[in-house]
């Protein structure tokens, strides 16, 4: 082949390097999975004079073209394939691969090691706050009640990277609260010392191998725990669950436990440990209450069984005590278009539903506003 047929044919190339992520970018010739994780793509920005002498256009259509870039989600696997086989590195925020490909997030992990600790004196403090709401609420005929939710680095401690043994501390978040609500005789449901107990009794993992929240099993035990206390302190004939543990276990996931793995964006599957998903049903009674659960993604498994919308009457979600669902899908309903006192008053019980790596955002801020409308109003 001549020195000029080679000179063209990489011209050819190097115009085709060019050309076809435009081409695929507009006309979608060639489908690939999109990419997971959290990700707002932006929008294609109008130009006007104003964005145009400011700079906002420019910058607005760099973003645009990075996100809608043609070939944007095999690249992104194949760079995030590269650095994990290779290099051991997850390019997700705040991931971390743990011994034996266990995903991690730093927050658990931090929060196991207390990295994250308060303070013995502040976590007195939103003790002391969360007793003189809870016994004012209960004054007025609600239950405020505490659940510690498992972390999967307090359940699973012993696949967490040596290097981060160094920054352990003599005490956490999860320590200090547990001995204030002792101390100040507040009862609360410990999902977390309950997991950490029967982590090898289980009749299933009550935690997967590559994601970050409790697995379905889990879920329904927790569940069935919650239904229980209700129905032992109330009088009432309130509603039960009854799920069915299937006759084997599959390394084939659902639902959430691998949403971390998904959010590698790698091509490779990792490994998993053998799974249930019982089937389930929740048994109404003749009675419901009116519950509110003020909680963070750990309780959207619980909601999706029921625990708030079938077992309770027109039960609420408060989540991260910002969103209100279910009301929020259809209307976009927030915390702070309720009348929060008549919100409280109105409900049976309130629940806090936290796991360790949240415990430093303490009541997501709930304590601190009811705290002000009984008592600085």
């Amino acid at each position: 082949m001549s020195s000029t047929r080679t000179y063209r044919l990489l011209i050819g190339i190097i115009g085709l390097m060019f050309i076809m992520p435009l081409v695929q970018r507009n006309f979608h010739l060639w489908h690939f999975d999109s990419l997971k994780g959290a990700h707002n793509p932006h929008k294609k920005p109008a130009i006007t004079l104003q964005s145009w002498l400011d700079g906002s256009y420019q910058k607005n259509a760099d973003k645009y073209c990075t996100d809608s870039f043609g070939f944007q989600s095999p690249l992104v696997r194949t760079i995030n394939q590269i650095d994990y086989s290779l290099f051991g590195q997850a390019n997700a925020q705040y991931v971390i691969i743990g011994k034996d490909n266990y995903l991690y997030e730093t927050p658990y992990i931090e929060a196991h090691l207390g990295m994250d600790f308060l303070g013995d004196s502040v976590v007195n403090q939103k003790v002391a706050m969360f007793k003189q709401v809870r016994d004012t609420l209960a004054a007025l005929g609600t239950n405020l009640t505490m659940i510690f939710a498992p972390g999967k680095g307090s359940y699973f401690p012993e696949y967490i990277p040596d290097y981060y043994q160094k920054y352990r501390q003599a005490r956490t978040n999860y320590d200090a609260f547990k001995l204030g609500f002792d101390t100040k005789q507040l009862p609360y449901l410990d999902f977390s010392a309950w997991f950490r107990q029967e982590k090898e009794n289980a009749l299933a993992p009550l935690f997967p191998r590559t994601g970050i929240h409790w697995s379905k099993y889990g879920m329904l035990v927790a569940t069935d725990s919650i239904l229980r206390y209700w129905d032992s302190h109330y009088n009432q004939n309130l509603a039960t669950i009854s799920y069915t543990m299937p006759d084997s276990t599959t390394q084939i996931t659902s639902g959430s436990d691998a949403d971390v793995e998904d959010g590698l964006n790698i091509y490779t599957r990792l490994p998993h440990l053998g799974m249930a998903y019982p089937s389930h049903e929740i048994i109404n009674s003749t009675d419901q209450i009116k519950s509110a659960v003020i909680a963070d993604s750990y309780y959207w498994g619980l909601f999706d069984i029921g625990l708030s919308t079938i077992a309770c009457d027109s039960g609420e979600f408060w989540y991260y005590f910002k969103q209100v669902y279910p009301q929020n899908f259809t209307s976009g309903l927030m915390i702070e278009d309720l009348n929060l006192q008549a919100a409280m008053e109105s409900k049976n019980e309130i629940i806090i539903l936290q796991t360790d790596a949240t415990l430093d955002r303490f009541g997501f801020g709930f304590i601190e506003a009811a705290y002000t409308i009984y008592f600085k109003s």
